[in-house]
């Protein structure tokens, strides 16, 4: 599972010829295994632990809900389970796993060795047979092992037939480790045939929400998550009301632990495909609380089916028709408008505190109204307004800027003209979560409604730091978030003032949700004029990507001659300093990232702007004319 697979594999499940996901009938049922208890048996330093694979029957959302034949991994003479069994030791433990081969077709298995390892080497079982290993476990740190049941050359049926045989595979430093919680995450996909469309499933610890685990913490207490990605995918993982600090970054054969002073703060991490983290956070509010991909296509359920098998034909899997669907309640009433990569977390109040709401010294207004855009999508309008001042972006494409002033107590209301709900989220502010513009989130007392046709809904918050921010609709319907309900909320210190001459807002979109928009965006533009900047000047670059579902590759100049910045900021909190540095003006970044540069032309030219679809033919050209 190299890590660079991401583009070359995604490509393959959505173009290549449908795949059965079905396999051989099996009767074994897979459990979630929520990764608490590890496996085998620890012994005066040895770990011995009897592992199989074999096939079963895989239950992603409710436990009598519909039914997916799938492989995975056990422990010998216990239930099988997604993800496989939870390897956990000290550092300098000896594992000795033996691996049964239970499955009708060679398997070759990867991970099972010392960390950090060699990411090409694996174990090859045939079917029927056994195979022992015995090693060291190495650096501490987050990895995970995995298996494929078919050849390379036919990678693209890997990633859905044996997808989910994976495991976490946890090494502790010695001494008291802080208490901690580890999700995998898993995705596979069935392709489309001449009678059904594609389905995906997304699960959290072999669950979709809204059947994933709720966890539950109090406010104030410090949270420590392990994030397994062994994934065809990249995740922009999105963690609402609170930043969180990224501890390590890794893969399955390797990790790297930052010191305090190198801990990035953020709010959306994008984990590459077989990448892991350990993350910590502490909430500052009570309520209901969102941790998600930010891939709209992996956590809502607008265009979801749902996995029904027939019975007594485990070997021709199909989907169902229109009729067995799951409704889709488009009056957006609960949190089950979404599904996926979702976990919710429930923070209690910290007893004996309360908190008194601000008085807000600043009212604003951010009206919504269908577009004027004929076409295949809609188009929606957005507009603030202040007093008597209304203000929206020149062509109505996307939002306009909300600047507030950190530590101002503000209320902005959300006031809904179209003919369908929507909601507004507030995305990287920390406030209560009643305002968060999650349906269905708040707290026990106070639940998020949507915004009903005709309505309004007033936020409210007080912004304690200053950066750049995203508003954008929170609504299950892609085609709102397509459709240029957003916009960038940009948050100065007091005193400072907004100059959109040498404060720059590249806000990247796209008209289509899915993988592959025809069309993207950049500040709502499908053809972006030149922006016109002088030599010497230093600009301030603030970057946002928040198309539903976009991996873009971001340059300035050209790809033999890339222009340099200086780094600033991810997600409006300030970088560490082994981030905070110059370098060539090229970034990845996925749907819900931001990111602020320094950017200062040296020279009269024109400096190309480019946008790429890491994975499709869709980009942007534009450039910057320096005078």
């Amino acid at each position: 599972m190299p890590t660079s697979r991401f583009l070359c594999g995604l490509v393959l499940i959505y173009i290549l010829a449908g795949v059965a996901v079905a396999q051989s009938p099996a009767s074994d049922e897979i459990l979630a295994n929520q990764n608490r208890t590890p496996a085998g048996k620890l012994e005066n330093g040895v770990l011995t632990v009897h592992l199989e694979i074999r096939s079963g029957t895989w239950h992603a959302e409710a436990d009598d809900g519909p039914p997916l034949y799938v492989q995975a991994f056990g422990e010998a003479g216990q239930p099988l389970s997604i993800p496989g069994p939870l390897l956990r030791v000290p550092e300098g433990t000896t594992l000795k796993v033996a691996i049964d081969n239970k499955y009708k077709k060679p398997a070759t298995v990867f991970g099972l060795n010392t960390r950090p390892g060699d990411p090409k080497a694996g174990i090859a079982i045939p079917p029927g047979e056994s195979r022992e290993t015995t090693f060291v476990a190495g650096a501490p740190g987050t990895y995970y092992y995995w298996a494929r049941t078919v050849s390379p050359e036919k990678a693209g049926e890997a990633y859905l037939a044996d997808a989910q045989l994976n495991g976490a595979f946890i090494v502790d430093p010695p001494g008291d480790v802080p208490p901690d919680r580890v999700f995998v995450l898993n995705l596979m996909v069935t392709l489309a045939d001449a009678l059904h469309p594609r389905f995906e499933t997304a699960t959290i610890n072999g669950k979709s929400y809204p059947h994933t685990e709720m966890v539950q913490y109090t406010e104030g207490e410090t949270i420590r998550w392990r994030i397994i990605n062994p994934t065809v995918s990249e995740h922009p993982m999105h963690l609402h009301g609170a930043f969180y600090k990224v501890l390590s970054l890794g893969d399955y054969e390797s990790d790297t632990a930052y010191s305090e002073p190198d801990r990035q703060s953020v709010v959306t991490q994008n984990l590459m495909d077989g990448h892991t983290m350990m993350m910590e956070w502490a909430p500052g509010h009570e309520g209901r609380w969102l941790f998600h991909c930010h891939f709209h296509t992996h956590v809502s359920d607008s265009e979801r089916v749902p996995v029904f098998m027939p019975a007594g034909k485990p070997d021709d899997q199909t989907l169902p028709t229109r009729q067995e669907e799951i409704a889709h309640s488009i009056g957006m009433m609960t949190m089950n408008d979404m599904f996926g990569l979702v976990l919710v977390t429930n923070v209690l109040p910290k007893p004996g505190e309360t908190h008194a709401e601000a008085v807000p010294v600043r009212k604003i207004d951010l009206v919504i109204e269908p577009g004027t855009e004929s076409g295949k999508r809609p188009t929606f309008s957005c507009a603030v307004r202040e007093g008597r001042k209304l203000v929206a972006s020149q062509d109505k494409s996307m939002g306009p800027p909300i600047v507030v002033i950190r530590g101002q107590p503000t209320e902005i209301t959300v006031v809904n003209r179209l003919s369908l709900p929507t909601t507004i989220h507030w995305h990287g502010l920390e406030l209560d979560a009643y305002y968060d513009g999650v349906v269905g989130g708040g707290t026990a007392s106070r639940v998020t409604p949507s915004v009903a046709p005709g309505s309004s809904f007033a936020a409210r918050f007080t912004p304690n730091r200053a950066g750049t921010f995203i508003y954008h609709t929170h609504a299950a319907d892609a085609d709102q978030l397509s459709g240029g309900i957003y916009g960038a909320l940009i948050v100065l210190d007091p005193g400072e003032k907004y100059d959109p001459d040498h404060d720059k807002l590249l806000v990247v979109g796209a008209r289509e949700s899915g993988f592959f928009p025809k069309q993207l965006t950049l500040n709502g533009a499908a053809e972006p004029e030149p922006l016109l900047f002088h030599h010497g000047v230093k600009y301030h670059l603030r970057l946002i990507n928040i198309a539903p579902d976009l991996a873009a590759d971001f340059r300035l100049g050209s790809k033999d001659h890339p222009a340099t910045w200086l780094a600033l900021a991810k997600d409006g909190a300030i970088l560490p300093p082994r981030l905070a540095r110059s370098g060539e003006a090229t970034l990845h970044f996925d749907s819900g990232e931001v990111y602020d540069f320094e950017f200062q032309p040296e020279a009269i030219a024109e400096i190309p702007l480019e946008v790429d679809n890491s994975f499709g033919e869709a980009k942007i050209i534009s450039k910057i004319i320096v005078h």
